[in-house]
């Protein structure tokens, strides 16, 4: 009688034993792995979303920083025909040089002269020019109008308008005068320029995440006049 001798291998128990723990060391390894990945998406978008804010903020406060009021001891000359030497005097009345109402019925939260163009555009880098911001509410859409000064406004000019951010869900304005915060600004009622400009804005990505940005920009050209507020505007912000 011949005797039988045991093959080498597995048998079904222990190859269902070692597919069990494959399939435990993958799970978890997968696991971590889309954890990670979510967690870096989210920061990314916090990235960008901050990244945003912070762009959109700083162009709105310069452009508030650099704000130009004009003189009123000389009158302003507009150019009647381009190239014609033929010029009018245009009353420091007729010039709308800093409008601001973060409630405005048609969108146009934001109207100012400035000394600040677009830095990424060479053509409009330097120079006097006439800015609108317009919040569409609907769309949560905010543009701007840039144009060049020629010393008079008018409000029937056809702007061509760029997308500054998306996704916004409101925009706060608030002037200071040197003693207490205003909801509007017209430059022509205050006589001149505030000495700051507080912003805030809210807005959420397509994720629906949130998110609140805002600064307080100073008026430059106020020059010593600012200077001797800061005290009384550093207390009011903190109100």
């Amino acid at each position: 009688m011949s005797s039988r001798t045991r093959q080498p291998g597995f048998t079904l128990i222990e190859i269902l034993v070692a597919v069990m723990l494959i399939s435990i060391v993958l799970s978890m390894v997968y696991g971590t792995y889309v954890t990670t990945t979510r967690s870096a998406q989210a920061c990314k978008t916090r990235i960008v979303l901050c990244e945003k804010g912070r762009t959109t903020l700083e162009q709105i406060a310069r452009h508030i920083r650099c704000s130009y009021a004009g003189s009123e001891a000389e009158p302003v000359a507009e150019d009647v025909e381009a190239g014609s030497g033929r010029t009018q005097v245009v009353s420091i009345e007729d010039v709308e040089y800093f409008n601001g109402n973060a409630k405005a019925p048609n969108g146009e939260i934001l109207h100012l002269v400035t000394a600040s163009g677009l830095s990424d555009e060479k053509e409009l880098a330097e120079g006097l020019f006439d800015v609108v911001y317009r919040f569409d509410r609907r769309t949560g859409q905010l543009d701007l109008g840039l144009t060049r000064f020629v010393g008079t406004t008018d409000k029937k000019a056809k702007r061509q308008w760029r997308p500054v951010a998306e996704g916004i869900m409101s925009v706060d304005l608030e002037f200071f005068d040197g003693e207490k915060w205003f909801k509007r600004w017209d430059s022509g009622d205050k006589d001149g320029l505030p000495s700051a400009v507080r912003i805030e804005i809210s807005g959420e990505n397509e994720r629906l995440q949130r998110y609140n940005y805002g600064t307080v920009a100073y008026v430059s050209c106020r020059g010593s006049q600012m200077m001797t507020q800061t005290e009384t505007l550093a207390s009011a912000v903190k109100q």
